[in-house]
């Protein structure tokens, strides 16, 4: 291993020790109750280390997302294949992924998103949504023109945030009756009657079969 490799595998670590601990904690204790002193002594370093890396334990939640977002977008040719076509019944990678996620850490979103949650996590995420669904729509390519060019491109993205995060909170609320899978089938079934329709996409509905 070089000299450069070695920091960055220590702060690699330092994140990971520093995440597990929040997660541990958010099962024993409500958010709100939680200190920076609580995370460090669960992660064995010090208060000082943490300020190193997160500007306090909003920062540490919301970053966990954003890797797993930052990982998505830096994976996307992998999710996103040219011989891939658009199919009701076939959700796209991206879905199952987020709600996969989500499953892993039921109980860190279900305390920053639920009745006491933090609004300003709820933003942070709604914010790497968005830029991980343009990423994911220059992929695609789009086809041809929307069906009302002078509705603004951002707003079909910022509101399929908005119903993501709402299928999320949803789920979580219903104790996760239903599996990652089934979630982002039935999310994607809406995404494809709606979200893609309003982007330009040919879409074959129902009653047009």
């Amino acid at each position: 291993m070089s000299h450069e490799e070695q920091p960055d595998l220590r702060v690699r670590r330092t994140h990971q020790f520093l995440q597990e601990a929040m997660i541990e904690l958010i099962t024993e204790k409500e958010f709100g109750a939680i200190t920076v002193g609580d995370i460090a002594e669960r992660a064995m370093i010090n208060r000082a280390t943490f300020y190193r890396h997160y500007q306090d334990k909003y920062d540490l939640v919301a970053k966990i997302f954003e890797e797993t977002a930052n990982h998505l977008m830096e994976n996307m040719s992998l999710l996103h294949k040219k011989t891939h076509k658009l199919s009701v019944e076939n959700p796209a990678q991206i879905w199952i992924k987020i709600f996969e996620h989500v499953a892993e850490h039921t109980q860190l979103y279900r305390a920053m998103l639920g009745k006491n949650g933090s609004p300003w996590f709820a933003d942070r995420m709604r914010e790497h949504i968005i830029k991980l669904l343009i990423e994911y729509n220059r992929q695609w390519k789009q086809p041809g023109p929307r069906v009302d060019p002078a509705m603004p491109s951002e707003l079909p993205v910022t509101q399929l945030s908005h119903v993501l995060i709402g299928t999320i909170v949803w789920w979580l609320e219903s104790e996760k009756l239903y599996t990652p899978m089934q979630i982002a089938t039935w999310f994607h079934r809406f995404v494809f009657y709606g979200y893609l329709f309003a982007l330009g996409y040919d879409i074959t509905t129902p009653d047009q079969v």
